[in-house]
């Protein structure tokens, strides 16, 4: 049932905490790279998971990384595929929009390296771009995105409406007065700013803080700006979220109740960004084994029971795929060692 899941240009893994996300992402990632698909998945999570799934060192982050099968496989003769991968690093993708647009920034400035930090308000923001980067250049028939859990989540989705409201017309004005007056340090543009507002603010920080973290702070908000066209261009990815032809949505769970009940409510938060093109992954079925318990006449009695009720516990996650999701497909416990394995194992549940 699951291989009748077509590939999207976009398929995107969203959930809570601690329910193996990255790790079927990443599944994924092998069992499509298989079938012959040329596939890019792509981490926002800052846990960076993924970089222990897939054995990448700190000099790989914000860089595509190659990915042979042979990482996965424990046999020989094996079929040899690869995939991409790539952990975001903000400030990596602003300096490859630099580059693109012949734009010369301080990158080592303090505030910029602030706010491209996983936690720092742009990482989100910064995955958009880098999405429509690659989505540009058509290399991939699909790409993945591996999301962050919880709250971080609602804020990828929301990194659009975030880009819209920075290149807003009142930032266009101010950043304008900045971008338009060569040769001058940013502080003495002080009084050529119009907004007494935004006046009042950077003569605050700068009694507060001093003039060096001002002068900062603007050559960072101008950095930002003069990339703007590279921002404004991402906004477009985001209208594929909405669409079954150009997006997957993957949601994932696990069988404890906890787990779905917080999936549920993250698929509600995010109704008016997805499109109804969404499954249900349950992760950790112990239905496989559950099918295979067969109980002896006299083991029976509270090792039906616990039969029984575990087989219910997961009936009911059958029953959601009448619930709003396209589908609902379980992935087995996996007991192993190494993440690579898992990833192996889990990528076969795909083909099932």
């Amino acid at each position: 049932m699951n291989s009748s899941i077509k590939n999207k240009n976009i398929e995107i893994f969203c959930g809570t905490g601690g329910v193996g996300k990255t790790t079927l992402a990443t599944s994924r990632a092998l069992y499509l790279s298989r079938m012959g698909k040329q596939v890019l998945i792509i981490t926002i999570d800052p846990s960076k998971r993924l970089k222990q799934v897939l054995d990448i060192t700190d000099s790989d982050i914000g860089k595509i990384k190659t990915i042979d099968s042979n990482l996965f496989y424990q046999r020989k003769n094996a079929k040899e595929t690869s995939f991409d991968a790539l952990l975001m690093a903000p400030l990596e993708t602003l300096k490859f929009i630099n580059n693109l647009n012949n734009i010369s920034n301080n990158l080592q400035n303090p505030i910029l390296k602030i706010l491209m930090r996983p936690s720092g308000g742009l990482n989100e923001i910064m995955s958009i771009v880098e999405l429509s980067r690659h989505l540009q250049s058509n290399k991939y028939d699909c790409i993945i995105l591996d999301t962050p859990p919880g709250q971080n989540f609602i804020d990828f989705l929301e990194a659009g409406e975030k880009i819209h409201n920075f290149f807003d017309k009142s930032f266009l004005e101010i950043f304008k007065k900045f971008s338009n007056q060569p040769g001058h340090k940013p502080h003495g543009l002080f009084s050529n700013i119009v907004s007494s507002g935004i006046n009042k603010l950077l003569a605050y920080l700068e009694k507060v803080t001093g003039n060096i973290f001002v002068n900062n702070f603007i050559d960072a908000m101008i950095s930002i700006y003069k990339a703007k066209d590279s921002f404004l261009e991402a906004l477009s990815v985001q209208e594929k979220f909405k669409t079954s032809k150009d997006c997957n949505w993957f949601l994932v769970t696990s069988v404890e109740q906890q787990k779905i009940s917080d999936a549920l409510l993250l698929k509600a938060n995010a109704k008016k960004y997805i499109n109804d093109n969404i499954h249900l992954l349950v992760n950790k079925s112990l239905t496989p084994f559950l099918e295979k318990w067969k109980l002896e006449a006299d083991e029976k009695g509270s090792l039906l029971n616990l039969k029984n009720t575990l087989s219910k516990r997961e009936q009911r996650f059958k029953d959601m795929q009448l619930s709003g999701f396209k589908q609902v497909v379980f992935f087995p416990e996996i007991l192993c060692d190494s993440p690579q394995q898992h990833v192996f194992e889990l990528n076969k549940a795909w083909e099932n």
